[in-house]
């Protein structure tokens, strides 16, 4: 049976976007907007859409990205900047399954050789079958293979009563997370949510002292504003608030896609952390995820080494489901380079584990 190819059109979006609707487990990052993001906050890229098509059918897609440097080689990533997962989706209709795949992984291999790319990296989804990442390991050519653990909360139903719900969630928790939440309530913290610019700078303002307190790189104030222009507030995200005595002390920004809530940017005013407004943002936002038929809970993925962050996620009822970034280095020239060399001349781009270059 003949698969296929294409490269994503105009007059195909609308054809795409009902695809990813169609399974419940694709997540933000493969979607339209999502993509549009990532065109605005990118430099010197150029994006792929593949899409497979069997009996006329669409059955599979794989998106990705091109990122190009006439100095040191192109870099290709399914998908870039922080924790996009990408990779293939294929529909559960398909009948040649893994000819599907192997279609759309060729036509990505003739793309990237075509372009001249020197390192490409594909990542797969938390949401992904076991069978899945089997036939990736089977499959795909990679130089190295840098494991994540995926930690997803598996949401209840959505037509629970407010007080059950409310139990029902509390009952995942760990003791100590059940405790946090009540502590949030007694100290007066107050749950809203807004899309106003004020938010969205409060939002970017903690997040800069947050992670600056901490020595760690902080997303600039343009990846916050690119969210705002490109986002539409209450369908694709919100930007929850926690108050006390009429003062924002921390927020929390959730993105929505299909069946899936994505944790994405908290953020609390230091002075105020006593007080633990997070957790019961936390709580506000799985509740609200809820009655949206949000399935999953998405905390994003965690480095083996991040034990502290680990154990914070774990305690809301999460389970762990392992996902991969698959590297397949074509050029060895790029080991040369500097992790500093990487971060500025591939921004907001997986090269390839910082533990395999030579500097």
């Amino acid at each position: 049976m003949a698969i296929q190819i294409q490269l994503l059109s105009t007059e195909q979006e609308e054809i795409y976007e009902s695809f990813l609707y169609s399974m419940d487990k694709t997540l933000i990052y493969s979607s339209l907007v999502y993509r549009n993001f990532l065109r605005g906050i990118l430099d010197n890229t150029k994006d792929y859409y593949l899409l497979a098509y069997e009996n006329s059918q669409l059955v599979g897609v794989l998106p990705f990205f091109i990122k190009y440097n006439t100095q040191f080689g192109n870099i290709a990533n399914s998908l870039p900047f922080y924790g996009s997962n990408g990779g293939l989706l294929i529909s559960e209709q398909v009948i040649s399954l893994d000819k599907v795949r192997i279609e759309l992984i060729q036509a990505f291999n003739s793309i990237v050789n075509a372009e001249s790319v020197i390192a490409h990296t594909l990542i797969s989804s938390p949401l992904d079958q076991e069978e899945q990442l089997n036939f990736y390991s089977e499959n795909l050519k990679f130089s190295f293979q840098d494991e994540r653990i995926g930690q997803i909360v598996y949401l209840p139903s959505w037509n629970l009563i407010e007080e059950d719900l409310d139990d029902h969630l509390k009952g995942l928790y760990h003791q100590k997370t059940r405790n946090c939440v009540r502590k949030a309530e007694k100290a007066g913290i107050k749950i809203d949510h807004s899309g106003s610019l004020e938010v969205m700078q409060f939002l970017f303002d903690i997040h800069h002292e947050n992670i600056m307190a901490v020595g760690g790189m902080h997303k600039p104030l343009e990846i916050f504003q690119s969210i705002y222009k490109t986002f539409e507030y209450d369908k694709h995200y919100r930007v929850y608030t926690a108050h006390k005595n009429d003062i924002i002390v921390a927020a929390l920004l959730v993105f929505f896609y299909n069946q899936t809530a994505e944790y994405y940017t908290p953020v609390t005013k230091a002075e105020f952390r006593i007080d633990q407004p997070m957790s019961l943002l936390i709580h506000s936002a799985m509740k609200d995820a809820t009655k949206r038929k949000c399935k999953y809970w998405n905390w994003g993925g965690t480095w083996l080494s991040q034990t502290g962050v680990y154990q914070f996620k774990k305690r809301w009822g999460t389970h762990d489901l392992k996902y991969n970034y698959y590297t397949n280095l074509i050029d060895n020239s790029i080991l040369n380079l500097s992790k500093e060399d990487l971060l500025r001349e591939y921004p907001y781009f997986y090269v390839l584990p910082f533990s395999a270059l030579h500097q």
